[in-house]
């Protein structure tokens, strides 16, 4: 075996015994379990175009994305609730869920619980609807730039000051 040779067997050995390989291995086969179950592969599914791709194109920054993908990921926490009894896809639904929960969530439960906790809160009962209106301006305030603004001088302040003592 020549040293070319070699290297090329070294890399597919450390790529197949590679677990993050492994485990895209089987979300992409549990992912295609889904789309045989719901026929997703079928040509009338792109039909009036895509339900999120073109959505996500037109957000660039990073921090921006952010805000479109928590929504798609509320849709597909809610979808995957809907078919929770479903025995055929549970398993595959609980892998994706999983990678979800890593990819999105940073492998935070308490990060998760909250974004559970938030999609399930029911826009119609009167009593959320007041505390919500109650709670609108501090919302507003937190989203403003200019308290992230000051929050951001004031960490950096903290770390020149911590610089300056080392």
């Amino acid at each position: 075996m020549n040293y070319t040779s070699f290297i090329l067997a070294f890399q597919l050995c450390v790529i197949l015994g590679s677990p993050s390989y492994y485990c895209q291995a089987v979300f992409f086969k549990e992912i295609e379990n889904l789309k045989e179950y719901f026929n997703a592969s079928n040509p009338d599914v792109a039909d009036g175009g895509s339900l999120f791709l073109d959505i996500l194109k037109n957000w660039k920054e990073e921090s921006d994305k952010k805000i479109i993908q928590s929504q798609i990921v509320s849709f597909y926490f809610k979808l995957f609730e809907n078919l929770k009894d479903n025995q055929v896809i549970q398993k595959s639904m609980d892998i994706i869920k999983e990678d979800l929960f890593v990819k999105f969530f940073n492998s935070s439960t308490s990060k998760l619980d909250d974004f559970k906790k938030l999609i399930q809160i029911p826009v119609d009962d009167l009593q959320v609807q007041r505390k919500a209106i109650s709670e609108l301006i501090k919302v507003m305030n937190d989203l403003s730039p200019r308290s992230n603004l000051r929050k951001r001088k004031r960490s950096q302040g903290q770390f020149r000051g911590r610089r300056a003592l080392n």
